[in-house]
């Protein structure tokens, strides 16, 4: 019996970190799949014969995930499966296709307002800050209902490192380009 679980994760970004530096990560998939914790390989893939018509022309990977069972590493093991990425004006669209009838389909945007641009409405109960750059995650998943609380975590904290290693990455190049301004 499958469960759906609908979710939304807001971050607020740092100060300094400019719009088109997380953009570029968000538009670069392999990075972005890179900075996921779980991911061990990529491989481009042709879309799988079950692409929805609407699907059939995003870009396509086969990924492979070490998933901890356990804490600590004392259970651990591999899971493959196929995912499809979508460039949005302000964010990416992902759909995960996994074992046993695991379904996650992502939204990844960015939002807010930097100082000098005038300020956004904001949407209404999901703590987006009034000032500064935000990036929001929405994630709608369907899977096993035994498996629902051990997916959202997994994901959750996996995403949360992505988030922070992004922050990071994005914090290197906005300082390096205002070092060469010098």
């Amino acid at each position: 019996m499958s469960k759906r679980t609908v979710f939304t994760t807001l971050t607020p970004l740092p100060p300094g970190i400019t719009r088109e530096t997380v953009m570029e990560t968000l538009r670069s998939h392999t990075e972005m799949i890179d900075l996921n914790p779980l991911v061990e390989e990529r491989h481009p893939i042709k879309p799988p014969p079950n692409a929805t018509a609407e699907e059939y022309h995003c870009l396509w990977y086969s990924l492979t995930d070490r998933v901890q069972y356990l804490p600590g590493g004392v259970l651990s093991g591999k899971v493959s499966y196929n995912a499809c990425f979508h460039d949005l004006e302000n964010g990416l669209q992902t759909h995960c296709y996994a074992p046993m009838g695991l379904n996650i389909k992502g939204k990844w945007t960015l939002g807010g307002s930097l100082p000098g641009e005038p300020v956004a409405p904001v949407e209404l109960g999901v703590g987006a800050p009034l000032h500064g750059l935000w990036l929001r995650e929405d994630v709608d998943m369907k899977c096993n209902i035994m498996m629902t609380s051990f997916v959202k975590k997994t994901l959750k904290k996996a995403h949360s490192k992505l988030v922070g290693r992004l922050l990071i990455k994005a914090q290197i190049l906005d300082a390096s380009i205002k070092n060469q301004q010098l």
